[in-house]
């Protein structure tokens, strides 16, 4: 099912107490009743999103977070045939034996880099007459819920049962671009007068001149912190302003360069964009693509941090503007 696009896959809530699909590599159900039911309303390819349950048997710290995605094929499957020793033993020694028997087999899976509350990206699924559902089967997440699902930051990881993956293989980005098929490079004929020439090249950090809810509305967890984008260019000042052309004239906020950090070529500044990004992925709240929310000071320091561990000198926006070296 590796083929299907985002837009072509259901998303499913389920609460569980941890997510561990490198020692259990399926979704299962204690009545038989439960996965016949979920068979007839789920798709191949189909992603079911894990949160932590609000139980003693999960760890404080993921209660109600986010933790990863997993891919379903619609073939039946039962426990033992679908996970390891540790797995077993974790459930003889709770006296789970009866519970969660019957299984649908899962395919591949993703584990999110960044916490974030459930209820943040499925206010509806989360809502407390649906508990009984998404604790037993799955809840189904609406257009919106979903395109928030999505966005978020990911780091795939090896499914018991399932030929093995080698580390370097393992993707990691944004779920919705993960699951987008790779594609090659289409040919191209005729004659090509075009130059490219790399050099130097800047990693970015703008900031928008107003708080978060400015753009992405009056509710939620993002009111009252800072909005961040994080980029790459070989010229951040012509990007700043393209970028705030998208902006009216009379619009009462735009961006801000607020630091600029320059490296010696575009690769290395795009694997270090990269890194960046899965730093802030962790650290404060994704909204999507190369945005971010959180604290102003921490998200400032996150940023001179890093470049700092790669070079030695940072350049604050106005001090680059103005040529100095």
């Amino acid at each position: 099912m590796g083929d299907l696009l985002p837009e072509d896959r259901q998303v499913w809530v389920r609460a569980f107490y941890g997510f561990n699909p490198e020692e259990a590599g399926y979704i299962g159900f204690t009545h038989k009743s439960q996965r016949e039911d979920m068979l007839t309303k789920m798709n191949g390819g189909d992603l079911v999103l894990i949160y932590g349950a609000v139980d003693s048997l999960t760890d404080a710290d993921l209660q109600r977070q986010a933790l990863g995605f997993m891919e379903v094929e619609l073939e039946r499957c039962n426990d033992v045939g679908r996970q390891n020793d540790a797995s077993r033993s974790w459930k003889l020694n709770h006296g789970f034996q009866e519970r969660w028997t019957y299984g649908l087999k899962v395919v591949r899976a993703w584990r999110t880099t960044n916490r974030v509350h459930i209820k943040t990206i499925a206010p509806k699924a989360y809502e407390s007459k649906k508990r009984f559902e998404r604790t037993t089967k799955a809840v189904l997440l609406e257009p919106d819920e979903k395109r928030r699902a999505l966005s978020h930051y990911v780091r795939q990881v090896n499914v018991y049962g399932e030929p093995p993956i080698a580390a370097n293989e393992l993707a990691s980005g944004y779920m919705n671009e993960v699951l987008k098929p790779s594609k090659g490079v289409p040919p191209s004929f005729g004659d090509r007068n075009s130059k490219h020439e790399d050099g130097e090249n800047y990693l970015y950090l703008m900031k928008l001149s107003a708080n978060a809810d400015s753009l992405l509305g009056k509710t939620g967890p993002h009111v009252g912190d800072a909005l961040v984008k994080i980029g790459r260019s070989n010229d951040p000042i012509r990007r700043l302003e393209e970028v705030n052309s998208g902006f009216p004239e009379r619009a009462v906020c735009r961006w801000k360069l607020a630091y600029s950090q320059s490296f010696e070529n575009g690769e290395t500044a795009h694997n270090h964009e990269c890194e960046l990004k899965e730093r802030f992925a962790r650290e404060f709240t994704s909204q999507a693509g190369e945005f971010y929310t959180g604290g102003w000071s921490a998200m400032e320091r996150a940023f001179q941090t890093f470049c700092c561990s790669k070079m030695p000198k940072i350049l604050a926006a106005a001090g680059k503007a103005k040529g100095v070296k």
